[in-house]
């Protein structure tokens, strides 16, 4: 290799070498740059989305920021934490944006039932993790009604009751058939009964479901009722029991005017 070779490729090498030192400086100066702007930017609004029965005050007052306040030294985790204590949010998202928006994104909790009070009125509303979700004005759902066990309400606690909570847990994986035959659901000390939405010529048949299973009871309820109600306007259904291991017990009696069929029973 000649001498001109040798220096031609040292010359290369040694522009290369300046141009990565000239890039990494500029990157090193925009970055220093961008976080210094990043670092001055302040809190211009608070944006918030996806909420209904958890009002925008109501979120504001729990993240507890003040307006002006720079975007970076609010820590997003602790708000997050601090707005899902409300007891309608399930899940929260928050970001701070370049334009010094706090944009929040809240998920709220479904309710799958109303609690009531042992007189009649409506104590909270409940999600399928046994959440009670306090009555706003804004809460519309078509839900049944449960009578239960009266435990003191606590933001962060579910409810403890267990039988309770399997009831819950299986309302919320219900189908749609099987939520319009729930009118109510009452606890009675030792298990669960729940009141079927009546139709005519029936009306709110009581089923006994016990305190656990809802699962497969649930699937023989539906079977019994496509069956058995649907299928014989000639009976009164006076009590249903799916305490037994997969059995349906009846207690029925002719309707008035009607002769009892029993060609087709096979509840037993």
């Amino acid at each position: 290799m000649t001498n001109g070779t040798r220096n031609g490729g040292r010359s290369t090498d040694l522009r290369l070498l300046l141009l990565g030192v000239l890039l990494l400086a500029t990157l090193t100066t925009g970055g220093w740059i961008a976080w210094r702007w990043a670092g001055q930017v302040t809190l211009d609004e608070i944006r918030i989305e996806g909420h209904l029965n958890a009002t925008a005050e109501e979120i504001r007052e729990a993240m507890r920021v003040d307006s002006g306040a720079v975007l970076l030294d609010m820590d997003a985790a602790l708000l997050e934490d601090r707005i899902v204590r409300h007891p309608w949010i399930r899940e929260v998202d928050v970001n701070r944006l370049p334009s010094g928006v706090l944009a929040v994104r809240v998920d709220e909790r479904t309710p799958v039932a109303l609690l009531m009070t042992p007189t009649g009125r409506m104590a909270y509303w409940v999600d399928a993790e046994g959440w009670r979700l306090p009555v706003t004005e804004r809460a519309r759902y078509d839900v049944p009604l449960v009578y239960a066990m009266s435990e003191p309400w606590h933001p962060m606690r579910p409810v403890q009751h267990e039988p309770t909570r399997r009831l819950l847990s299986e309302l919320g994986a219900a189908s749609d058939r099987l939520d319009a035959l729930f009118s109510e659901f009452v606890w009675d000390g030792d298990g669960w009964t729940v009141h079927l939405t009546p139709a005519p010529p029936h009306g709110s048949i009581p089923v006994v479901l016990g305190t656990d299973g809802f699962a497969l009871k649930f699937d023989m309820l539906l079977a019994f009722w496509d069956q058995q109600v649907l299928q014989h306007a000639n009976k009164i259904f006076d009590r249903v029991d799916l305490r037994f291991d997969s059995q349906v017990v009846v207690e029925e009696r002719p309707r008035q005017g009607y002769a009892i069929d029993t060609t087709n029973n096979n509840n037993e």
